[in-house]
């Protein structure tokens, strides 16, 4: 007996077949509705988000206003006196900006990091160091700072005054490239503006030539001139001595062994920090002690934490502003509150659970219908077969 092949016989199935997938009881306006609910899902849990703000936001805001109003007081005492703003070179028009060179620069300087300084928010940075410090209203602290970092330095102390601190400041008066680098208006120029606007009233009780060695070693006669001239003409006390152990020595008088609650250096001098080698030991920061206390150089930072005194090191500009979302080099003035340090939004984590399961329960029925359906059932007949476990009977 003969058999036709599979293929000639018209009512036999071919061997393969091609079957497409489609959820049954599904219509089109349930897959509409599955992507809306999911869509609005995700809009609920990032329009629901709550703000996270530190308890001494107030504190914070208030010393970055006062930052800001100094810097304004600086640039409009600087445009009288004729100062002509390089574009280039201080985009924002802040006046904080220095030459290239001058006759009182001390070092290279990095121009993207001085402009990135230039922001009245870096007052709220210190504020929290502070804080973290456990500094608190009434305390004394120490300040050692160069003329390198101006707008930096503002922050400083708009910070402890916005905090009503008692600071024994000690200053050098050479400055690095874009600094406080003019002869004319040099940073204890600056100071001695903003005291007698009566912005803020802190006064250095002493100050050194700065540059290499704190003395100013290898620059010239004429500069020293100019770095004396500086000093004197704002009424602040000379540290006398040549070497760069001579300059600690007499820093570490100045500031007396009194209780301070935080030293803060600005900047990169080699008596305050101890330069770059103190840099790389202490970078920018609350510390409490010294990682690598081997390599870290005699310095007055150094010797503040043997005596239990937190430091703070303000320098890094761009590295302080990158861990705080604030701008690198802005062109204009940055506002009052531009950094995440005044706070930030948060997810609330209890409602995007929700949704989650929401979401997940939807796709199950758009994925699953079968499934779905007869889970349902199983559960509404388990339902109706349940007996009381206490039965009363009615006679």
């Amino acid at each position: 007996m003969s058999t036709k092949p599979l293929t000639q016989n018209k009512h036999q199935r071919t061997r393969f077949q091609v079957m497409y997938w489609r959820p049954k009881q599904l219509s089109r306006g349930w897959l509409l509705f599955t992507m809306m609910f999911a869509v609005g899902g995700l809009i609920l849990v990032e329009k629901c988000t709550r703000s996270m703000t530190p308890e001494n936001v107030e504190t914070m805001t208030s010393a970055a206003r006062k930052a800001r109003e100094a810097m304004s007081w600086i640039g409009q005492v600087r445009a009288q006196q004729g100062h002509r703003v390089i574009d280039k070179l201080d985009p924002q028009g802040s006046h904080l900006i220095g030459p290239s060179m001058s006759m009182v620069t001390s070092k290279l300087g990095a121009i993207e990091s001085k402009q990135t300084s230039i922001n009245p928010n870096f007052a709220a940075v210190v504020v929290r160091w502070l804080s973290e410090a456990g500094v608190k209203p009434g305390d004394q602290i120490a300040i050692g700072a160069s003329g390198s970092w101006p707008g930096l330095n503002i922050a400083v102390y708009a910070a402890a005054e916005t905090m009503k601190l008692r600071p024994t400041i000690v200053l050098s008066a050479a400055s690095s490239q874009y600094g406080a680098n003019s002869p004319e208006m040099m940073w204890l120029d600056m100071e001695r503006h903003l005291a007698e606007r009566d912005i803020i009233p802190f006064r250095a009780a002493a100050a050194s030539f700065g540059g290499l060695y704190d003395h100013a070693s290898g620059m010239t006669d004429d500069t020293k001139a100019m770095l004396a001239d500086a000093i004197d003409r704002n009424a602040i006390t000379r540290i006398p001595g040549q070497t760069l152990r001579d300059s600690i020595r007499e820093r570490m008088v100045v500031y007396g062994d009194k209780p301070y609650a935080a030293y803060i250096n600005v900047g990169g001098g080699s008596a305050s920090i101890g330069g770059t080698a103190g840099q790389a030991c202490l970078p920018a920061g609350l510390h409490q002690q010294i990682s690598d206390s081997q390599a870290m150089p005699d310095c007055v930072a150094a010797r503040m934490i043997e005596r239990g005194i937190p430091v703070i090191n303000m320098a890094d500009a761009k590295g302080i502003a990158s861990q705080y979302a604030m701008p690198i080099a802005p062109p204009e003035l940055p506002q009052v509150g531009e950094a995440s340090l005044f706070g930030k939004l948060t997810y609330r984590r209890s409602l995007a659970a929700i949704m989650m399961v929401a979401i997940g329960g939807v796709l199950s029925i758009t994925v699953a219908p079968g499934r779905c359906l007869r889970f349902a059932r199983r559960l509404r007949m388990k339902e109706q077969n349940e007996t009381p476990s206490q039965v009363e009977w009615m006679v």
